[in-house]
Order: C-alpha cells, then structure tokens, then sequence
C-alpha cells in the first residue's frame, strides 16, 4: 500500500479500500469508524505497573515457555532486526524481546511492556487481526493504520488453551523490512509447540486435582487453577454447576473462604467454604456489582423472571449503564447458559462488514476472504444467546436479513448454505425503539419479533448508593489498598454522572493512575470527576460564553473595556467570541 493511498484514505477517500485485502480493508474501515489516530504515536491503553504485575504472575507460566521457545528459535531464523513480543488473550503486551536496535525503535512507539496493542488501541497490526480471526497473520508495512507501526512488518499466530480458547499471541516484528515474512512457518511451528506445553501442563495439573477430588470435604466447593468449578458440595448443588467460573458469582457472595490447593509445590486449584447462607440476591447469576438500591434489585428481580423464559428481550438503557452486563445476566439464568454469549455492537460495523460478522462466509466468498472462511456471529450463538447491542443502528437490509433469520430459524453464510440455528435473542439500545419505528427507521415487522418484554435500566444517578459498591469492587480488582475510600463517595454523590457506571469507572482510572500511592485532596477529586464530566464542561462553556455576552452588553461593546472587565486580553476575547459564534 503506497504512503499516498494511506493519506488518501485517512483523509476520507473511501475509494482506496478496494485495493486492500479484504481483511485489511475491513480492519481499516472499522479504525476509521471508531476515530483511531492514525497519527499516534502511543497506544490508547497503558496498564499501570501493578495492573502489569498481576498479568505476568497470571501467565508466568507461559512466559516461561515462550521464553524457551524463543531462545530456540532465533539461532534458525533469517530475518532482519527481529522483535519478539507476546500478548495475552486482549492484546495486552507481557513480554518483549530481541534486537537491540529493534527494542529502540520500538521503545520509541510504546510497543513494549504493558501497551494495548489491539485493532482498537494502536490500528491495523498483525496481534489485533490474530485477535479477531484466531488463525495466523502477517502484515507488511504499509498495511497497518497508525503511522508509528508503518515502519514495521508483522507475522503473528495464536496461542489457545486445553478448551480452544485463544490466551495469548506471539509476535514477530521486523523494523523498516518485511522479512518477518519468512519467520512465518517457523512461527506456526513454534506457537503450536507453546500450545502443545501449555495443554500438557495442565492434564498434569487436572490429574493431580482429581487425586485432591477424592479425598475433598464435602463442605468444600472446587475449582481448578482457572477457577472453573469441579466439584459442587450438596448443599449449594441448586445453585452452582460444574465448569461454570465460580468467579461470575463471587461479586455476590459474602463470608466466603477461599484457600489454594498446591500438589507438590504447584497450584492445581482452590478450594471454597461458604459460612453463611445465602440471600435472594445470591440465589442468581449476576455479572455486575452487588446493588444496594431497592429499585435496581427490583429491576434485577424483573429480569432474572424474565430470563427464564426463552422469549426476546429488549434492553433500554442509556450509555454506559451496562446494558451488556444485563445481557449477560439473562443468559446465564437460563437454560441456555451452557451455550455460547455472542455479542455485536451494530453501531460499529459498516453494512457490509456487518453481513460478514453476522452471517459469515464461505470459503472463497469474495476477493481478499479468508481461505476457511468465517463461521457469522449467529452460527456462532447456536445454543446459546445472541446479543445486538445498538440495534437501531442497523440498516434496513440488515433488518431484513435478519427478520428472516428469525421466521426461518436458519442463516445463510455469504455464497453458502442454510443452516439451522437455535439461539435467545437480547437486543438493546440507548434510544427509543418505538420512536424509530414511528420514525421509518426500523422494521414494524422485526420490532414485534424482537419487542416481547423491555428492561430499562435504572441510571446510576438514581441508584448512588451503588456508588459505594462499585468503589470497593475497583479497589479489591486493582489490589488498591487506601483509606479514603469514603472520601470518594461522599464527593462522588454529588454528581449526575450522566455517562453512568462508564464513566464512574473512567473516573476512578483516572484516580488510580495519578494517585495510587498518596492520598488527593478534596479538589483533586473533584477535578478529576469533573475533567471527564461532559455535561460539566457544557454547562462552563454557556456559563462563559452568557458572561462575555453579559460583559458586552455593560460595556455597550466596546471591546477594550470588555476585555478589561472579564481580565482577558483583546486577543483572547475575540478568539473566544470566535469559538462561540458571537463575531
């Protein structure tokens, strides 16, 4: 790809997609939708040193093998200023190494230690398309997105799990070159050899797990080193099942103990005693954090009766207040719950990158489709739950596509055939659905299909005694030990919180990054509540821009004068009346 179709391209000419690999033009298209700096020079998301920390103790074990492995095979490579780095399973970078001068230059653009290197924090790159396809890639040079990774090429495959599941990415990337190219069988080779070892350790750990099994308590619930459950104790038999993460209930557990079980030194599992029994709350799966508001647990109550059923559900709620956690919450309370929870964000994907996803493709489907082809989204939701978040940003061919998907009970693949599906469909949105409708923007027909029941979320603004809950949860997931957590409360219910759990969460980021280790004042809270507050800064800018007005009006224009009396410069009040519109 030429440095001028690149520049055309970010400039808004969508012409230059056609001559991109399909996938790529895909990944670009979505870069572009979702405002990726193309001129960044540092990834969107840093994990903090700790955050960083925690992740390399998760996976040490695989950093250790990679470790190895890589040591092996760079005497048989032949390329040019290799860079060997690894991921976990969202793209987070945990180990680097290789050429010194490639570290250097990769230093340059963050791509080290700790950096998000996903398609949506750095672009277009061979680790975030592994990521989505979960097969091999190579990217030259001129096919990645943002600036700063156009002067690497990239070969990059997958690393899954005993159950299949992708946990990790290994990379290599050459500087100013494309022989990376040439470490792509060695790669293949090597990651499969890193996977192979993984599943190997873990049969070891599983047998040395089910020898503890036999000789358990049985007041004691058991989980492997995944935290996937093995063993349910009779008197909790009705409310936990095997293989399911005991994590997904922890939120809403109290007065729990939790112990390792080691085999020869090596953590096999944990075991769990529950000391109390258990409340209403607790007696169903619930993705998010504990509520202490009458009216969410009402709301909660609402949805676990619903979810039982296998009928529709439509989730109403405004951004940031966890639509897909209630999405989630049905799944999980019915029966489909072994299922696969597939979800798409319909306002994300153009028309045609959304047939793709949703419906997938065969093999040879168009120019640029992978070799395999792509099992869609609502294949992949078979005997479980399809959730289309932003529904109603879905074009009316879609809608029809799909409307017929829901009366036939089958999808047809791009160029393949019909195949029988069976899945719950949860949709939501964060505008009136019913509106769109009277409006011509949404299907009457696929509304009836989809509308059987709406849940409209609470906003967190009328439930601020979460507030409190969701504090404690961010400090005990951050192992953010402070003594000022009421602090944040009593400064934090002050507030609407428009952008709802989102934006609270962004919020106590922006605490944890800048004081982590010493305690804020008032006002430090307070401004970094407000910087991410966008009704705040709305309300400062009419604020302003009413006091200019104000001052012209007393001062009969006179612009010297006006600028005296509000303590600005000439030049500034008139480039301030220029960013109001009032000149």
């Amino acid at each position: 790809m030429k440095q001028e179709d690149w520049k055309k391209f970010i400039n808004g000419d969508k012409k230059i997609l056609n001559r991109l690999p399909r996938k790529i033009a895909d990944s670009w298209q979505i870069c572009y939708a979702n405002q990726i700096n193309p001129y960044l020079y540092k990834p969107s998301k840093m994990m903090t040193s700790q955050e960083l920390k925690n992740q390399q103790e998760k996976h040490q074990e695989l950093i250790r093998i990679v470790k190895n492995e890589v040591a092996n095979l760079q005497s048989h490579l032949k390329v040019t200023l290799p860079l060997f780095v690894l991921t976990d399973e969202a793209g987070n970078i945990l180990w680097r190494d290789g050429n010194y001068r490639s570290k250097d230059y990769a230093n340059d653009i963050f791509f080290r230690e700790g950096s998000g290197w996903s398609e949506l924090d750095v672009g277009t790159n061979a680790i975030g398309l592994v990521l989505k396809t979960k097969s091999q890639e190579w990217l030259t040079l001129g096919e990645h997105y943002s600036v700063s990774s156009r002067s690497w090429s990239c070969a990059a495959a997958p690393i899954f799990d005993e159950e299949n599941q992708l946990v990790a990415v290994l990379d290599i990337s050459t500087y100013q070159n494309n022989s990376s190219k040439d470490a792509q069988l060695l790669l293949e080779a090597v990651t499969q050899k890193i996977t192979n070892a993984m599943i190997y350790n873990y049969l070891e750990r599983k047998k040395s797990l089910l020898s503890y099994v036999v000789k358990h308590s049985e007041d004691e619930l058991l989980c492997d080193e995944h935290f996937r459950i093995v063993h349910v104790p009779s008197k909790c038999a009705d409310r936990f099942s095997t293989n399911d993460d005991i994590r997904k209930y922890l939120n809403n557990r109290t007065n729990y103990k939790q112990e390792e079980i080691r085999v020869k030194g090596i953590l096999v599992g944990f075991r769990f005693l529950f000391s109390r029994p258990f409340s209403e709350q607790d007696s169903f799966y619930y993705a998010g954090t504990k509520s202490q508001d009458e009216n969410y647990k009402r709301f909660l109550k609402k949805t676990v009766l619903f979810a039982a059923s296998d009928l529709p559900v439509h989730i109403y709620g405004e951004t940031g207040s966890g639509k897909e956690i209630i999405a989630e919450t049905i799944h999980y309370n019915n029966s489909k719950k072994r299922g696969p929870f597939i979800a798409i964000n319909c306002g994300a994907l153009s028309e045609s990158l959304m047939e793709s996803q949703l419906f997938g493709y065969a093999s040879g489907a168009f120019t640029g489709a992978d070799a395999n082809g792509y099992v869609g989204k609502i294949e992949q939701a078979n005997g479980g739950s399809l959730f289309l978040d932003e529904i109603d940003n879905m074009s009316q061919k879609m809608q029809t596509a799909l409307l017929r998907v829901l009366e036939e009970r089958q999808v047809t693949p791009i160029n393949g055939l019909p195949k029988k599906v069976d899945f719950r469909l949860i949709t939501a949105s964060n505008q009136n659905l019913k509106q769109a409708v009277i409006e011509q923007r949404f299907r009457e027909d696929l509304f009836y299909r989809i509308y059987v029941e709406q849940l409209t979320i609470p906003p967190l603004r009328e439930r601020l005694m979460d507030l409190q809950p969701l504090i404690q949860d961010f400090c005990a997931r951050k192992n953010w030990v402070i003594s000022w957590q009421e602090d944040i409360f009593q400064l934090a219910k002050n507030y609407p919180w428009y952008g709802n759990i989102r934006e609270f969460n962004n919020f106590l980021e922006r605490l944890y990054i800048f004081y982590s280790s010493e305690q804020p004042s008032k006002q430090d809270i307070r401004g970094l509540i407000e910087s991410g507050s966008l009704q705040i800064a709305n309300t400062k800018t009419k604020t302003e821009r009413q006091e200019i007005e104000e001052a012209l009006v007393s001062e009969k224009f006179h612009m010297t004068n006006t600028a005296k009396r509000l303590g600005f410069s000439r030049a500034t009040l008139y480039r301030k009346m220029k960013t109001y519109n009032m000149s």
